[in-house]
């Protein structure tokens, strides 16, 4: 299941199966077996199958949990999810992952705050006797809720040795980067422990070199990127920091075409350029109206677009501007990211079912 994504994808992912196992009794191991190797090798129809042969014994709330796993629709894994979560009779592990499953959809969808909703009776409950996945997307809601003191709090309850623990320092360091604080951001990127065997980190990789950076410490993140190039350059984190500097060389050069975009308010084709900056998305028309207004002095560009997702069902996306180049449209979403305290991310417009209104 994606954190990123509107829409539920099984994922194979080995490592979730072995997690999911601890909180299964396997009470029909050939059956479980089988759909455990359906699963993996992304055979989801057999996997069903091989559910409902397995479904007898198992203990309250567990299969929930496979059906969840084997659904495509975010909105009919909650029901599942609520109803389960009703059943008092659910193990506490059980209980915990139905909670984390529940909050991390609402978090892909981009319901942050019911996703930290459905956290809290469990942060209530049983203080630093959570796993780390808990306290890792509560941090994350709240970071996303512009909550950033109470996220630093969440994060730094990850314990080290919690597998969550290095994704926790990540995104404490990022947030201190983002508070130009580059100096605790090194502290955090150096207290993530990850595996050695696998090398370093991409993430945390890429937040070192742009921590260096942002400390002046030119030499210190050229000696980082050629470290992990004479190691292995095609690792991750070699990648990441690549990446990096890409889109870094890509704004630099962009600043050098200022006539490459348009922010101007009286253009009445908002369509010409591919890229725009996007402030918010909504399924509810009023709630964008709501934002419109709000916004529209500082920005008068500001507008709705009307799109329908991959299930027919409209989105209300309030965007401003209109770019030709995206590095230059990725600078300036930082600089009003800065100026109003809030996420700005660039939209790509190239997709056909975009409206403009």
């Amino acid at each position: 299941m994606s954190f990123g994504s509107s829409h539920i994808n099984p994922p194979i992912w080995p490592a979730r199966i072995a997690v999911l196992a601890l909180f299964l009794s396997l009470p029909a191991m050939a059956a479980l077996d089988t759909m455990t190797d359906h699963f993996q090798g992304a055979r989801y129809g057999e996997a069903r199958q091989a559910l409902d042969q397995a479904a007898e014994g198992f203990r309250a709330g567990e299969e929930t949990l496979w059906r969840v796993r084997l659904t495509t629709e975010p909105a009919e894994a909650l029901v599942m999810l609520r109803e389960g979560l009703a059943d008092k009779r659910l193990p506490t592990p059980v209980r915990i992952r139905m909670t984390l499953e529940s909050a991390n959809i609402e978090f892909g969808r981009g319901n942050y705050q019911s996703s930290l909703k459905i956290l809290t009776p469990l942060l209530n409950e049983a203080e630093g006797s959570l796993p780390g996945d808990i306290y890792l997307r509560a941090g994350l809601a709240l970071r996303a809720l512009g909550q950033l003191q109470r996220a630093r709090e969440m994060l730094a309850s990850v314990k080290p040795q919690d597998q969550a623990f290095l994704l926790a320092r990540y995104y404490l360091g990022d947030i201190a980067l983002e508070q130009k604080d580059s100096g605790l951001a090194l502290r955090y990127f150096e207290s993530a422990v990850g595996d050695h065997g696998s090398g370093p980190h991409p993430r945390v990789a890429g937040g070192q070199w742009r921590a260096f950076l942002a400390e002046d410490r030119q030499q210190e993140a050229a000696d980082l990127e050629q470290a992990l190039g004479r190691n292995d350059p095609g690792c991750l984190a070699m990648l990441e920091i690549q990446r990096l500097r890409r889109e870094q060389q890509e704004e630099l050069a962009a600043m050098a075409q200022p006539d490459s975009f348009s922010l101007n308010p009286d253009d009445d084709d908002p369509s010409r350029g591919r890229y725009a900056l996007q402030l918010g998305a909504f399924s509810d028309r009023s709630l964008a109206l709501e934002f419109l207004r709000r916004y529209r002095k500082q920005l008068p560009d500001l507008r709705i677009d009307e799109v329908r997702d991959e299930r027919g069902q409209f989105l209300y996306k309030l965007r401003s501007g209109s770019f030709v180049n995206p590095a230059l449209a990725r600078t300036e979403a930082k600089r009003l990211a800065k100026q109003l305290d809030m996420d700005v991310i660039v939209a790509d417009l190239s997709d056909a079912t975009d409206r403009t209104e």
